[in-house]
């Protein structure tokens, strides 16, 4: 009688506690890389959500409250700085490009994001590119005239269902100021997917205390410097304003990926030793 057949025989024998053995291994390795495909999957989404923009500009408070408010629509926004912010940084001769947002409350889970036609410019440093799948783009509405008019991310046409011409508002009190919706975005696999894209404009007139400001509020203002050379100076300046910070995305990034790993860390130890535990304990019960 060879080996494998008394292998075959003392499994048989013990179907149930072998089998057993077998699953408790199996969840635990299973444990193991499911813990590191996680971490791997959240590090990919928040790579390849990053804005293409070099500086984020907001209030004085958390860095990365601004960057998860603003870029990636994680976490509320952060308080507001005055629209004459984002005009003395356009007019700055360091700046390429600066493109004003405001960060606002939410239709059915998905965020009203209110900013000018820049967000939507194809420029060549850009990793992705805005296209519709249907409609057309926003207009930049005159001050006093807003169109509230609506481009709808992907995700957020899929799971609403509104189609274009459609109007819509979240809340008695918004019946007033109805939503429509001119363009729907094809994916581009960012947090641009589930939001609201609508003017400027129109989100101050769709917000009360905005409507009675002289000067009106923005969430934030996101910059590209013409020479990364530019950007020390950039950020230097505007974080000894009083009112003001600027924010390096992928700085908040690094400190959000080191958390993961610290996390992907723990996950593997726990599962690891779960293993061990599990196969520790079926061995003494196959034993005895």
């Amino acid at each position: 009688m060879t080996i494998l057949t008394l292998a075959v025989k003392y499994l048989r024998g013990r179907f149930v506690a072998s089998t057993l053995t077998a699953v408790s291994i199996a969840l635990g390795v299973s444990l193991v890389v499911a813990s590191v495909l996680l971490a791997r999957g959240i590090k990919e989404g928040f790579i390849a959500g990053a804005t293409d923009y070099n500086l984020v500009v907001g209030a004085k408070g958390s860095a990365t409250q601004l960057v998860l408010g603003v870029v990636f629509r994680m976490d509320l926004a952060t308080p507001n700085i005055p629209y004459t912010v984002y005009e003395g940084l356009r007019q700055d001769r360091r700046v390429e490009t600066a493109v004003p947002i405001g960060v606002g409350d939410a239709y059915r889970g998905f965020r009203y994001v209110a900013t000018n036609s820049a967000y939507f410019s194809a420029y060549p440093w850009r990793r992705k590119a805005f296209t519709l799948a249907a409609g057309r783009f926003l207009a930049d509405d005159p001050p006093d005239e807003p169109t509230y008019e609506a481009l709808l991310g992907a995700e957020t046409a899929r799971s609403t269902g509104l189609q274009i011409d459609d109007r819509f508002y979240e809340g008695e009190e918004m019946a007033e100021y109805p939503l429509t919706v001119v363009g729907i975005l094809r994916p581009t696999h960012s947090a641009d997917d589930r939001a609201i894209f609508f003017s400027l404009p129109s989100y101050w007139g769709m917000n009360e205390v905005a409507r009675g400001m002289a000067v009106k509020p923005l969430t934030a203002v996101l910059i590209r410097p013409k020479q990364m050379s530019d950007l020390p100076s950039l950020h230097r300046e505007i974080n000894v304003a009083p009112d003001t910070q600027a924010v390096l995305p992928s700085g908040v990034l690094l400190t959000i990926f080191n958390m993961i790993a610290v996390a992907e860390d723990v996950l593997k130890i726990l599962a690891i030793v779960g293993v061990i535990v599990l196969l520790y304990r079926v061995m003494r019960r196959d034993i005895g």
